[in-house]
């Protein structure tokens, strides 16, 4: 075998947990027109080949080369064939533009934890320390891409050339339940709105305790605590004040 006893060690469990998660594993696994005609291998044999990959801190698809030959990756994600690179790039760039595919990782994602019965800490505040909440922590957190020519990378507001990507980690265990690549100029609060909705959505699929969104005062925007106070995105929030042109005399006398 290729992998080795910590190559092993870590498609494990990914053994353990898929058969109860991605039942479909992305919308276009089960979809025959993203199967061109002469290339084998299934949907959903592609899928899971690439999750092995990013399992073991891969993710260049002349990577899988070496496992397509390896009796434990077959078994331990339970495929029929493991692609060649050519093919393994040609089927997940024919998935890239479709839309649905994301949502989907993303809502199984959030079925996983849940299912599981994973351990998602809370917080407690009020006077008397009685009140719960499970923290929802929404920021963009720029990369530092410079030197490089990718799509998409420009000035991010860090000073140097990136992405700005936005991330929502639930609890004080950190579970990464939403993320969106944007270009590194992209003010921080566009598609925030949308973002925060549907990061809401995702924490509440995987607890019932209330939710508590923080936000940076680059998201102090009324767009955002619409989104909090609506029935089925409702959330308490902490949002950092963004002063602009108010005097901070003004909020200390109101305090």
């Amino acid at each position: 075998m290729t992998l080795g006893s910590f190559g092993e060690f870590r498609l494990t469990p990914v053994a353990r947990l898929h058969p109860k998660s991605v039942s479909p594993a992305l919308a276009w696994t089960s979809n025959p027109l993203a199967v061109p005609f002469g290339n084998p291998g299934s949907n959903r044999d592609i899928a899971y080949s690439y999750l092995g990959l990013l399992c073991q801190g891969k993710s260049d698809f002349d990577h899988i080369e070496p496992f397509r030959e390896d009796e434990f990756f077959f078994a331990a994600l339970q495929i029929d064939t493991v692609p060649s690179s050519p093919t393994l790039r040609q089927r997940l760039d024919r998935a890239a533009p479709k839309s649905d595919w994301e949502s989907v990782i993303l809502e199984e994602s959030a079925n996983l934890l849940h299912d599981f019965d994973v351990t998602v800490s809370p917080i407690r505040l009020g006077r008397d320390k009685d009140r719960l909440y499970v923290r929802l922590d929404i920021d963009v957190s720029p990369f530092d891409n410079a030197g490089t020519k990718k799509q998409g990378v420009s000035r991010t507001y860090k000073g140097h050339d990136g992405y700005a990507p936005i991330f929502a980690y639930l609890g004080l265990e950190g579970y990464c339940v939403h993320v969106s690549l944007r270009e590194g100029s992209t003010h921080c609060q566009k598609g925030t709105p949308e973002f925060l909705a549907e990061s809401i959505r995702y924490a509440k699929r995987i607890t019932t305790v209330p939710i508590l969104v923080r936000l940076d005062s680059g998201n102090d925007s009324a767009d955002n605590l619409v989104v909090c106070r609506s029935e089925d995105t409702h959330a308490d929030f902490i949002i950092k004040r963004n002063l602009r042109r108010e005097s901070p005399q003004v909020w200390l006398h109101t305090a």
